[in-house]
């Protein structure tokens, strides 16, 4: 564990850094933004893009999706479409440098 403000090694029990005398933080890991993916969707990714950012699985996404279609006097299907619209889709994935073999 090194601290945040002078990069120094500290002890995996302490709470402040022996040199510097910094409070220790945790590193938070940045939220990925919601966005609809490029793979396992079926009409636009909406469903996807809710089950993956709640851990929720997709196929009960997708009834709950429809079965609110259903009871719903069109007001899903307009909720569909305005997130359809407003969550960004997913951007190309590149392939990672140095993959390929030489020979």
């Amino acid at each position: 564990m090194y601290c945040s403000r002078c990069g120094r090694p500290m002890e995996p029990a302490a709470r402040f850094c022996p040199a510097c005398g910094a409070a220790w933080q945790p590193a938070v890991a940045p939220r990925r933004p919601l966005m609809r993916p490029r793979q396992h969707r079926v009409i636009a990714g909406v469903c996807a893009a809710f089950a993956i950012e709640y851990g929720w699985d997709l196929s009960l996404v997708r009834i709950l999706a429809a079965l609110a279609l259903l009871c719903s006097a069109g007001t899903v299907a307009l909720a569909y479409f305005a997130a359809w619209i407003v969550i960004p889709e997913e951007p190309y994935g590149l392939p990672e440098r140095g993959s390929g073999t030489t020979a």
